[in-house]
């Protein structure tokens, strides 16, 4: 046999592979063809080792993850080292991995992993009134933009008028089109139903805080106070069984330094959806960035003020306590109602002790049944507020919390005393 023609080559013998100009180095070459043709050639010199796999292009993003979070997170947990190379074969580039054999075959594992757990891209399509596209799509594109960073999914507006769904739609209705996985196309629908904000008369939660049943009031909790005469409601319901349980799966997931690692925020937008830890409970909710304090010497010194979209309450937390938000975690509708006292005059209001005292009246954050009904709409901005009549029905005798203010000399009455005879019976 002619040596010369094979240096530098890798020839397969019984199984094998001789690698010319390595001196005692063994080669093993092992094909995976139901794998999405992953190959991996390891070559183990002494102790230590290097494969080369031959990743397909469509899943290398997600083998370096954003901002090189999961390949990073590889190379911690088995204490090697890896590279993407721009080499490979057709459709695929090479990463590389070095260190010792054992180390090495564990990096390997969750490679493999991670691009079989590839998700599948899926289309869909949504129907939206021609009259609520320009919401939609906010100014400049700002709200669709939003849309698709907080979901992971492409959303844009079907602008070609040849295209059709495959059933006929009406011509004062626009097609919008999600492209991503089946979890980043239902967190862009329900952000898109939320449009054009999480409180308005799209929720689904002010269908039922609306509700037209005999005496139209429904059960709630006051879950946070601003004033006697701004607060936050939930309505009691399975949502509300469905929060806990998502409250729970959230606290579980980002108690995980590894899993606060992979979603570190790469930069801090306002009114962006994020996962924030809660300081007086230590679990952790949706919230929603109202300002970003940076501090340039220090950013783990970093400040986030946060609204909990589900709670009502704002709070100021260090950066580390703040992550990208989980794209499933956005499935649940926002819980908490932005709502005003109706038939109380706001400038009447005695500051904090009108608060306390309303706070006592609704057993604010103490997630006790108060009986709600709306009474009207006031127009905040771009946002649209209930005004709710609050009764207590705990007692012996049904309270009027915004008559009970009035009588303590803590608030004013708008039209003079409001009907109570239609207040709900005591349960």
């Amino acid at each position: 046999m002619d040596t010369g023609r094979i240096k530098n080559l890798i020839l397969p013998l019984g199984g094998a592979l001789l690698l010319s100009g390595v001196a005692g180095a063994v080669l093993y070459y092992i094909t995976k063809k139901d794998e999405d043709e992953i190959k991996l050639v390891t070559a183990r010199v002494n102790h230590w080792s290097t494969v080369q796999v031959q990743v397909p292009v469509d899943a290398v993003g997600l083998v370096i993850g954003r901002q090189g979070a999961n390949i990073k997170l590889i190379q911690d947990r088995t204490n090697t080292n890896i590279r993407i190379s721009d080499e490979g074969e057709e459709g695929h580039r090479l990463c590389v991995i070095s260190g010792l054999e054992k180390n090495i075959t564990l990096a390997q594992t969750l490679i493999l992993k991670t691009v079989n757990e590839q998700p599948v891209i899926e289309t869909t399509e949504m129907l939206v009134p021609y009259g609520a596209i320009g919401r939609v799509i906010g100014r400049n594109g700002e709200s669709i933009r939003t849309i698709s960073h907080l979901s992971g999914a492409k959303v844009f507006v079907d602008r070609d008028e040849d295209l059709t769904l495959s059933l006929p739609y009406p011509e004062d209705m626009r097609k919008i089109v999600l492209k991503g996985s089946k979890e980043q196309i239902e967190a862009a629908r329900s952000l898109l139903l939320e449009k054009p904000s999480p409180m308005n008369r799209n929720n689904p939660l002010f269908e039922a805080l609306s509700s037209t049943n005999s005496d139209r009031y429904i059960e709630a909790y006051v879950c946070a106070v601003d004033t006697a005469s701004h607060f936050w409601l939930q309505v009691v319901g399975q949502r509300s069984v469905l929060l806990d349980k998502l409250v729970t799966e959230m606290t579980e997931y980002y108690e995980s330094a590894e899993n606060r690692e992979l979603h570190e925020l790469d930069k801090v937008d306002i009114n962006s959806i994020v996962a924030a830890k809660f300081p007086h409970d230590n679990s952790w909710y949706r919230g929603q960035v109202c300002n970003y304090e940076h501090n340039e010497t220090d950013p783990l010194q970093s400040f986030v003020t946060v609204y909990y979209v589900d709670f009502g309450d704002t709070e100021t937390v260090k950066i580390d306590n703040v992550s990208e938000l989980r794209t499933d975690f956005l499935k649940l509708n926002f819980q908490a109602i932005e709502c005003f006292l109706a038939n109380i005059k706001p400038e009447s209001v005695k500051g904090d002790e009108a608060a306390d005292v309303f706070e006592e009246l609704t057993y604010a954050a103490q997630w006790k049944v108060v009986m709600v009904k709306v009474v009207g709409y006031q127009q905040a901005g771009e946002k649209t507020i209930p005004c709710v009549q609050i009764i207590d029905t705990n007692g012996s005798t049904d309270v009027d919390v915004a008559e009970e203010l009035v009588n303590r000399g803590l608030a004013e009455l708008t039209n003079g005393v409001s009907d109570s005879s239609s207040n709900p019976s005591k349960s």
